[in-house]
């Protein structure tokens, strides 16, 4: 304690060293000199003379005061002054007892200073703060908790304010959680949950906080705070359900419907009596109706198909959208395969009655494959690839019929019914391959080009030839899926070669565009799409048709598009159908390739017809390239007549990706 003697009018007689240190004057500074100058009140200029006052009268004086040391110090003192009075009530002394509470009082402002920071960010947010005093149940909720529950609640400072609102699914869990953290068992508390709103809806809450423990580790008080997240939620659980849903007819999408079907084939390995059933139901002539009646028309039926087939599912069955004009049903707990038969009958039932569309009655009906999931299948795909085999072979046999897929017809099937089914399971399983024939400059010897061919690596046949299978694969309704595949992995490999081998910055690809792929309405979308993740320009891409999709009649509008977005338009087996003529001098075509019976004859005759096509294609602008080249004879013959570029077994055949690299590595082929 500071202690001052002071003379009546407060002037220090003496002081202790404390009192000369809480003053920052020395000891024998301070007699003579007057307390209020020594310690200057703040803010508070009548304190001298009043407190004299009331030491005059022999008064005590008690209170904290705010001063000013002399070295600048800003002190907080309790302050108690006792005078000392004669018998006659004189003062003749005053006694002043100080106590330096600085330390206190700022602790104090700065804990005050705190709370309204909190205030205030609590006020500006739209947070709930929670404050629960566990040894005494006590919950505290701030102001805000009225906004998220609606209305005044009955806040009765009990935790089941809180609790008795939380969702019945979310209740256990929740509490759970609570204890879990309240036990020491995490380091923190989140949780989100549902609570009920005065409007009877529920709205989603997360929850954050943690506890604060005594000396022994027990949990006295827990606080956090809480945040209105419905909207977040909202939005998430939109996201989740369009990401697995089909956006035409709200139906699950073949996402959602694998998931289903890994589930039921997971419950086969654990109950060896359970089976499930999938229909794959294929649209018979749908395309028809989107060309007679445009899109918005066809995408009207498929609404409607899609409410019709959901009125034929059973308890527990679902339907989605495989995409297009095909859907898949899953059945549950099925005895066999005429639990699903039944079901497809109904199908067939439901669709004889016309759909009313744009004023209009129109027909349709459906090609379904069945196939029964059991513990036999090693892959939930494996099911909904037999179903779809399935329909294919109900629309072999007439369109609007129901199939059973049998291990037994297809390991004893013929042939080529055989080859389709393998095929279908090449495209799951990863077995097509491209393979890339080099298009020489022949008198340079350079690679120009190579053209991507498809190659199916058959797990029995070993590797197949597309002669061999895509006139099949045309047939299945398979060449687009193929035609796509071969130009995204075409095109990954250019972008490759580019990045390991320097000469092969001007190397383009050729890929064959069947009609079927050239129908497709957002043909050129696609073709944007694979150059934009390959990082190719539209340049770097030669699309190869056939010269029948250059007939007028064809009904393909896309061509001129194609090219304008600066795609190279090359004529494959040229010179061997009619109209040859006339298709050359289609704007659109960039380049012609001589169809290799050209060289197979080596008459006169036919060299002479040869350089006639040649000279033409050559005064119209047009490159032109020999196919089929294979012997020395052949590649001076194509070089004399004036054709630019040449391919064939001659320069080297088709090669796998490794081998093509190791070509390109080199640079230049020999061409004498």
């Amino acid at each position: 304690l500071a202690v001052f003697e002071l003379t009546p009018a407060l002037v220090v007689r003496s002081a202790n060293p404390a009192a000369a240190k809480l003053a920052g004057v020395a000891q024998q500074d301070l007699p003579a000199k007057k307390i209020f100058d020594v310690l200057v009140p703040v803010g508070a200029p009548e304190v001298p003379e009043k407190w004299a006052r009331r030491l005059a009268r022999g008064e005590p004086v008690a209170r904290t005061l705010a001063c000013s040391a002399r070295d600048g110090r800003a002190l907080a003192c309790d302050w108690v002054l006792l005078p000392r009075q004669r018998k006659d009530g004189s003062v003749f002394r005053v006694t002043a007892v100080l106590r330096d509470q600085t330390p206190v009082v700022e602790k104090h402002d700065e804990v005050r200073d705190r709370e309204e920071q909190l205030s205030l960010a609590l006020s500006g947010a739209s947070d709930v703060l929670w404050d629960w005093d566990l040894p005494a149940n006590r919950l505290y909720l701030s102001p805000r908790w009225q906004d998220l529950v609606g209305g005044p609640p009955n806040v009765t400072g009990s935790p089941g304010d809180w609790l008795d609102r939380v969702h019945p699914e979310d209740a256990a869990p929740l509490r759970a959680a609570l204890s879990a953290h309240i036990d020491g068992h995490t380091e923190s508390f989140e949780h989100e949950h549902r609570v009920r709103h005065a409007d009877g809806d529920w709205r989603w809450v997360l929850v954050r906080g943690s506890a604060r423990r005594d000396e022994k580790g027990t949990a006295v008080r827990a606080a956090g705070l809480m945040s209105d997240i419905t909207r977040h939620r909202t939005l998430v659980e939109r996201m989740a359900h369009d990401a697995r849903h089909d956006a035409l007819t709200g139906l699950p999408n073949r996402t959602l419907f694998l998931d289903l079907l890994r589930h039921s084939f997971n419950r086969t390995r654990r109950h060896e009596d359970y089976r499930f059933a999938v229909l794959f139901i294929d649209l018979d002539r749908f395309k028809m109706v989107n060309d007679a009646f445009g899109h918005e028309v066809g995408d009207q039926l498929l609404q409607q198909i899609g409410r019709r087939l959901e009125s034929c599912l059973r308890e527990g069955d679902t339907l989605a959208r495989h995409g297009g004009d095909e859907f898949t049903m899953w059945l549950d707990d099925v005895r066999g395969s005429a639990d699903a038969v039944r079901v497809a009958d109904r199908v067939h039932e439901v669709m004889r009655e016309p759909f009313e569309l744009a004023g209009q009655q129109i027909q349709s009906s459906a090609s379904i494959g069945v196939a029964v999931g059991s513990a036999q299948y090693q892959k939930a795909e494996d099911v909904l690839r037999d179903a779809d085999v399935a329909m294919y072979r109900a629309k072999a046999l007439g369109k609007a019929r129901t199939a059973v897929f049998q291990r037994e017809v297809i390991e004893g099937a013929p042939a080529h019914v055989q080859m389709e089914s393998d095929l279908r399971s090449a495209l799951v399983r990863n077995e097509l391959c491209v393979h890339y024939m080099p298009i020489v400059d022949v008198m340079t010897g350079k690679v120009r080009a190579v053209e991507a061919l498809a190659r199916w690596q058959h797990p029995r046949l070993g590797l197949v030839p597309p002669s061999k299978f895509l006139g099949l694969a045309q047939e299945a309704g398979l060449i687009i899926s193929i035609d796509q595949w071969v130009l995204q992995t075409a095109s990954r490999q250019l972008h490759d070669w580019r990045r390991e081998i320097a000469t092969a910055n001007r190397l383009s690809i050729s890929v064959n565009f069947s009609r079927d792929l050239l129908e497709q309405a957002d043909v050129g979308a696609q073709i944007d799409r694979v150059l934009r993740e390959s990082q190719l320009v539209p340049g770097d891409l030669n699309m190869d048709i056939n010269e029948s999709v250059l007939a007028p009649d064809n009904g393909i509008i896309s061509l001129a598009d194609l090219h304008q977005r600066g795609l190279k338009l090359h004529v494959d087996d040229f010179g061997v159908g009619q109209g040859w003529l006339r298709h050359l001098h289609k704007i659109e075509v960039d380049t012609i390739k001589m169809d290799r019976s050209f060289l197979a004859g080596g008459a006169d005759r036919d060299r002479q017809v040869l350089g006639r096509i040649v000279q033409i294609a050559r005064d119209l602008g047009k490159t032109v390239i020999a196919e089929g080249v294979e012997t020395k004879e052949q590649a001076k013959l194509v070089r004399e007549v004036g054709c630019s570029q040449a391919q064939g077994f001659f320069f080297s055949p088709p090669l796998d990706p490794a081998k093509t690299r190791t070509l390109l590595q080199g640079g230049v082929l020999d061409v004498v």
